[in-house]
């Protein structure tokens, strides 16, 4: 089971019966150029930055780092039986992401995006009981966990809906992400309740054994970053036409 909080404030001017344009920093793209996807991946990589950064117009908080109030993982199948906690933590490296390809059905009504993301580093808080392969753990302090080498695609399904203005907006339907990444490092401070030893031999056996650890623990961290475009889509998709998202010229 994954419990996920994300802790995002931000500040809503437009009323609904406005509709604004695209940002000037990402051009819309042609529904009907036979690059469209070539099109997509240059302008929302050069978007990539300014959208990380923030922009309160379009209802985008700053998601770099973006902080997580509350991330917790209960795993008690296969080889991982534990209940993990991360609080108050912030995933750093968003920023970096690589638009790498895209894939737009526009009768169908579906899209994919993949980017790659050299690395990003989660630091905060954790607290941890259970058992690791054979290894029991237990533990609360510091936590430093870095993934590299991230490769992800984002999926996603829409209609259309009209608003009060008479105008065609997109309605994000169903989203998905998948990711795989090159390595995962683990730093646990105050692992068994400072007992140096036990917890030097259980890091050692968590970054030899990363893989295992990273296939109970990745769907949370996935969902949190799907959640980082979920924000920015969902914001541009309920504020911008359809027609100046995809115009048909």
């Amino acid at each position: 089971m994954l419990i996920f909080r994300l802790s995002l404030i931000i500040c809503i001017s437009c009323t609904p019966l406005c509709a604004l344009k695209l940002p000037s920093y990402t051009l819309a793209c042609s529904r009907n150029d036979p690059n469209l996807n070539d099109c997509v991946v240059k302008h929302g990589q050069l978007a990539i930055p300014y959208f990380i950064n923030g922009d309160p117009k379009y209802k985008v908080p700053r998601l770099d780092p973006l902080f997580i109030t509350e991330l917790t993982v209960q795993q008690g199948i296969r080889q991982i039986g534990i209940e993990l906690t991360l609080k108050n933590s912030s995933i750093y490296g968003l920023k970096n992401a690589i638009f790498k390809k895209a894939r737009t059905n526009i009768t169908g009504q579906h899209i994919e995006w993949d980017f790659e993301i050299p690395k990003i580093y989660i630091i905060g808080h954790y607290e941890v009981s259970g058992r690791i392969l054979i290894l029991p753990i237990t533990g609360n302090g510091k936590a430093n966990v870095t993934i590299t080498d991230l490769k992800i695609t984002y999926k996603y399904d829409w209609d259309y809906i009209t608003k009060k203005n008479g105008r065609k907006y997109m309605n994000i339907t169903t989203s998905s992400l998948e990711y795989e990444n090159g390595r995962t490092y683990f730093q646990l401070e105050n692992l068994f309740n400072g007992d140096k030893l036990l917890g030097e031999n259980m890091l050692t056996f968590l970054n030899e054994n990363w893989k295992e650890v990273t296939t109970e623990i990745g769907p949370a961290i996935g969902e949190a970053i799907s959640e980082v475009f979920r924000l920015i889509l969902t914001s541009i998709a309920d504020l911008v036409p359809w027609e100046y998202i995809y115009p048909d010229i």
